[in-house]
């Protein structure tokens, strides 16, 4: 009888916490097509990451605190974060050296200038500060939204 009642309190437990886990909040993730992303975001892919393939794309049921609803991996590595509208929100290269032409131009001058070759950007994301740049030396530097620079991130 105590087995059957350890049983009965185990099993009662588990399906609590597994309701609760479950909150409608959670963001839960499905695998989608690339056809399925919206125009703008396919766009951006094709225009600055031409050579690569696309290996999945996920969305998720809740968009991130950035707004990321949209996650793009790419063949290479690269991680790109989208909004409902296609627009990027964080782009990740994982070691890889992101396009230029991403980055926008007050940021990428101080960055060439601050900390030139053979050091490279290979992540930026969007903030409500402005912008975060993750350097390939593993440093983070902050920008506002009009790119000046702010600081080094902790």
């Amino acid at each position: 009888m105590k087995k059957l009642t350890w049983f009965a309190a185990a099993m009662i437990t588990g399906s609590a916490l597994t309701f609760m886990a479950c909150d409608k909040d959670d963001p839960i993730e499905s695998g989608i097509t690339y056809a399925e992303l919206p125009q703008l975001g396919k766009t951006m892919i094709e225009t600055h990451f031409e050579a690569n393939t696309v290996v999945s794309v996920t969305r998720k049921n809740n968009s991130d605190t950035d707004g990321g609803l949209y996650e793009v991996r790419l063949n290479n590595g690269i991680e790109i974060d989208l909004d409902k509208d296609g627009n990027w929100t964080d782009i990740e290269g994982n070691r890889q050296k992101l396009p230029y032409a991403l980055i926008p131009s007050p940021i990428l001058s101080y960055v060439v200038k601050q900390y030139p070759a053979p050091l490279f950007i290979e992540g930026i994301d969007k903030e409500p500060y402005g912008y975060q740049i993750d350097l390939s030396n593993d440093l983070d530097i902050k920008f506002n939204a009009d790119g000046s620079f702010i600081g080094l991130d902790d």
